[in-house]
C-alpha cells in the first residue's frame, strides 16, 4: 500500500496484548480502529508466558484454545534448598505461548472489525489540525488518535516523548526441552526461586513441550547471563537438556515523568512503562491500560485536552506500579530473610499469593506486610519446608 493514505479514528501501533485488546474494545464500541505492526503474525515473542488469574479475568472471552497449561500452584524455594508448596487451584493462572496468545487476541480484534496491516513498521508521526499523520514503511496513515502499544523499546514513544521516558531492567530466559519424566516433576505448578539471582528471582514455567526458565531483578546487573547459568545448574530437571534456546529481553519498570499521553498520542502497556516490579508482570497491565484507554475514548474522544486517559491511569494503574516497586525493594534486598520469615509465614504467603489471584492489591499487600512485621519476624507459625525434589 505504498503511497496510500488510510484514515481511522484510532491508529494503534503494535499488535501485542495491549494493542489488540484495545482494538477489540474500540471496534466493539463502534470506533474505526486500525492496527499496524512491523511483524507478520503469528510471531515469536520473548516472555515467560505466565498469565495471572487477574489478567485472565480482564478478558471478556474464552482463551482456552491457547492455554498451554492451567497452573494450580507454585513451588516457592530458596536456591532449590528448601521449598514451600503453595496450592491455589483455579486462582493461580495459566501458561501460554506468546506467539499463540498474541495471535489469538489479534484475531479477536479483526473479527470485531479492526483493520490490520502487518509488516508495516512505524517511522514517524506529526500532529495535524484534526489528528495525527503517521508515516510507515508502507505508506501514510491518518487518524484522530495515535496509540503506541509497540513494546518496551517503543518507536512511537521515542518519536513523540523522547528516549528517556521509561526505565527498564534486563531479564533473560531459556526455552529448555527436557524429557517428559523431568518435566512431570513440576506438574501444574510454576517455580519461583527467591534466591535465583542476587536481589532477584528465578522462575521455571511448564509448557506443553518445554520449560520456560529465566531470571530477573529490578537492580542493575552486568552478569545476568551468568546468573541464569548458575540458576539452571542448581536444578536436576534442567540437566542434560534435549535443546536450549536462550533469549534476552527487558521489563519496563517506571515511567520517569509520569507522561502517558501528549496531545493526540497515547502510550499503552510496555510502551508506557507498565510492568510491575515484584513478579515482573506486564500482560495484566497491558490489558488494564487497554481497558482504561477504551474508557477514556468513550468519555472524551472529542476533547483530547481533557487528558482523560492520564487521569484514569493515575487512579487505576500507577498506584499498583508504585507499590509493587516498594514491595520488591522490601523483599529482594534481604532475600534469605524474606524467604525464611515471609514466604514461610502463612499470613504473608497468602497475601502475596492473592496478588496473582487479583484479590489483594500491591498497596494492601505492602501495608499489611509492614504492619504485621513484628508478627512474621518472630512468629513460630511457619510453613513446613522440605528439600526440593527438582
Amino acid at each position: 500500500m505504498t503511497g496510500v493514505t488510510a484514515a481511522a479514528d484510532v491508529l494503534i501501533v503494535g499488535a501485542g496484548p495491549a494493542g489488540s485488546f484495545l482494538g477489540y474494545l474500540l471496534a466493539r464500541a463502534g470506533f474505526a480502529a486500525t492496527i499496524i505492526d512491523k511483524a507478520a503474525f503469528p510471531r515469536d515473542k520473548v516472555c515467560g508466558g505466565g498469565l495471572s488469574n487477574k489478567a485472565v479475568e480482564l478478558l471478556p472471552f474464552d482463551i482456552s484454545p491457547v492455554v498451554q497449561r492451567r497452573v494450580t500452584g507454585a513451588f516457592l524455594t530458596y536456591q532449590n534448598r528448601d521449598t514451600v508448596v503453595k496450592d491455589m487451584g483455579e486462582r493461580s493462572g495459566i501458561a501460554v505461548l506468546r506467539s499463540e496468545f498474541d495471535h489469538f487476541l489479534l484475531q479477536k480484534a479483526i473479527d470485531a472489525g479492526v483493520t490490520f496491516h502487518c509488516q508495516t513498521p512505524f517511522v514517524s508521526a506529526e500532529t495535524t489540525g484534526d489528528g495525527v499523520a503517521v508515516r510507515t514503511g508502507r505508506g501514510m496513515f491518518k487518524a484522530r488518535y495515535l496509540v503506541g502499544a509497540d513494546g518496551v523499546f517503543s518507536a512511537v514513544r521515542q518519536c513523540v516523548f523522547g528516549r528517556d521516558l521509561v526505565s527498564y531492567a534486563p531479564a533473560v530466559e531459556a526455552l529448555v526441552s527436557v524429557t517428559p519424566d523431568r518435566a512431570a516433576r513440576l506438574g501444574n505448578r510454576v517455580l519461583f526461586d527467591f534466591g535465583g539471582m542476587p536481589r532477584g528471582y528465578g522462575w521455571i514455567f511448564p509448557k506443553t513441550d518445554h520449560l520456560n526458565v529465566g531470571v530477573f531483578s529490578i537492580y542493575p546487573t552486568s552478569s545476568i547471563k551468568a546468573d541464569l547459568a548458575r540458576f539452571m545448574a542448581q536444578y536436576d530437571i534442567l540437566e542434560r537438556p534435549i535443546r536450549v534456546r536462550q533469549l534476552g529481553f527487558a521489563i519496563p519498570l517506571k515511567n520517569r515523568r509520569r507522561q502517558f499521553e501528549r496531545s493526540n498520542v497515547l502510550l499503552l502497556g510496555d510502551a508506557a512503562g507498565f510492568a510491575e516490579s515484584f513478579y515482573g508482570e506486564g500482560i495484566y497491565f497491558a490489558l488494564s491500560s487497554a481497558l482504561v484507554a477504551a474508557e477514556a475514548f468513550s468519555l472524551a474522544f472529542d476533547r483530547p485536552s481533557d487528558r482523560a486517559y492520564s487521569h484514569l491511569v493515575e487512579r487505576r494503574i500507577q498506584p499498583e506500579l508504585t507499590y509493587s516497586a516498594m514491595n520488591a525493594r522490601m523483599f529482594f534486598r534481604a532475600q534469605r530473610l524474606a524467604f525464611y520469615r515471609m514466604v514461610r509465614n502463612e499470613y504473608v504467603n497468602d497475601c502475596y499469593a492473592e496478588l496473582i489471584a487479583g484479590r489483594v492489591s500491591h498497596r494492601e499487600c505492602f501495608y499489611k506486610t509492614i504492619l504485621t512485621s513484628p508478627y512474621w519476624l518472630c512468629s513460630r507459625h511457619l510453613r513446613t519446608v522440605f528439600e526440593a525434589p527438582l
